[in-house]
């Protein structure tokens, strides 16, 4: 019987074998399912594709696309660590075939639950935004957990500055991760945006686990296969039907109160990163706009992770969604006007990155509108902290 980690291994790699853009999921389907890789199938009406185990109140939930807009063979490089990276030319798309992977696991052990394996997001969420609200989601399901995190440690609690897990919730799973193995989860509350987020008006406990990535959307992207192993023995060993439903999906709770805070985002050459700093407002602040002022003082760590005043959804929304294929693997967003200041979604996929000139040039050929005042401002700024 072939063991844990060689299926996680090759299964990785055959999945990062080539990258595949917004646009090209039904393609990685149809060639995954042909080599045996993936189970059949089935896809809803918005694009995306499940497989549902058993009677299960749990989604777990990955996406097929990846975060770039040509289709290229990836040339991989493993060292003695287990960590895999490419050899610079592209990116390496464990953001997001790393949580495929682990779907792929629980579904080879008939763990019951909804898998989803949704299209699109990194482009704005086009699957899960779609699916969320007109799906048959709300009652019928408690939690949904999305494999998509940067890093090793993170249950994600809130998804731009919104809570989308109860903190009983996330203790309980990070607890059941950590039990068995020699994982150090733990409860997280800067996460940005994916699936998960779409459905916290419908699902109760929504989050976003790491699965081992850094430099996600970088051609240094890597992938400590080592950790993806033993998240997913860990996740084996989960009483998933047995975690706490705590969360009222009524109530938006916010993780700041913004009416007491200035905010003021901009690149820390410390940290090598972009930060939200919040200074207090004074009672003597004179605003002719923002958010309004407060006499209350409090303070927020300076160099904690982005914080966008707008959330990613937000931000991704402003983008358009619409691209068509020029018959050779690429995809081309037709012209909109909405396409405008897109560098906002990137900010915080760079975070405690050093950037490199390559991967700014890829910043600006993939993602900026040079024409945009905004974006070639941010491209500027990038070039300055090299």
């Amino acid at each position: 019987m072939e063991n844990s980690f060689k299926f996680i291994k090759n299964r990785f790699l055959e999945l990062t074998s080539k990258t595949y853009p917004y646009g090209c999921e039904d393609k990685l389907v149809e060639e995954m399912t042909a080599k045996g890789i993936f189970p059949n199938l089935e896809k809803d009406k918005w694009g995306n594709y499940f497989y549902k185990i058993g009677e299960s109140r749990t989604i777990f939930a990955s996406h097929l696309d990846t975060a770039c807009r040509d289709q290229v063979y990836v040339k991989h490089q493993i060292n003695k660590q287990q960590i895999v990276t490419t050899d610079g030319t592209s990116i390496l798309g464990a953001d997001d075939k790393a949580g495929v992977t682990i779907l792929l696991w629980l579904i080879k052990n008939n763990i019951p639950g909804l898998y989803y394996f949704f299209i699109g997001e990194e482009v704005g969420c086009v699957g899960s935004s779609s699916a969320a609200p007109l799906g048959d989601f709300k009652n019928n399901y408690d939690r949904i957990i999305s494999f998509d995190r940067r890093g090793t440690n993170s249950v994600i609690t809130y998804q731009s500055s919104y809570r989308c897990c109860s903190d009983d919730f996330a203790n309980a799973l990070a607890k059941q991760l950590n039990l068995r193995t020699n994982l150090f989860y733990r409860i997280d509350d800067t996460g940005v945006y994916t699936d998960s987020a779409e459905f916290v008006d419908y699902i109760p406990e929504c989050t976003n686990l790491s699965v081992g990535y850094l430099n996600e959307h970088t051609t240094r992207e890597s992938q400590d296969l080592y950790h993806l192993n033993k998240l997913a023995l860990a996740s084996l060993g989960v009483e998933w039907e047995k975690l706490p439903t705590k969360r009222d999906i009524s109530k938006k709770e916010s993780k700041w109160d913004y009416s007491n805070y200035n905010w003021d985002s901009q690149w820390d050459n410390r940290s090598k990163s972009w930060v939200s700093k919040a200074k207090p407002i004074e009672e003597d602040d004179d605003y002719s706009y923002g958010w309004g002022s407060s006499k209350k003082r409090n303070y927020l760590d300076e160099y904690s992770e982005y914080g966008s005043s707008r959330s990613k959804k937000t931000r991704r929304g402003n983008r358009s969604r619409t691209y068509f294929d020029t018959g050779n693997g690429k995809l081309t967003p037709f012209e909109n006007k909405k396409d405008q200041g897109v560098f906002d979604v990137l900010r915080d996929k760079f975070l405690a990155s050093d950037l490199t000139k390559r991967d700014v040039e890829m910043i600006r050929d993939q993602y900026l509108d040079m024409g945009d005042p905004y974006d070639r401002k941010c491209f500027e700024e990038l070039n300055q902290c090299l």
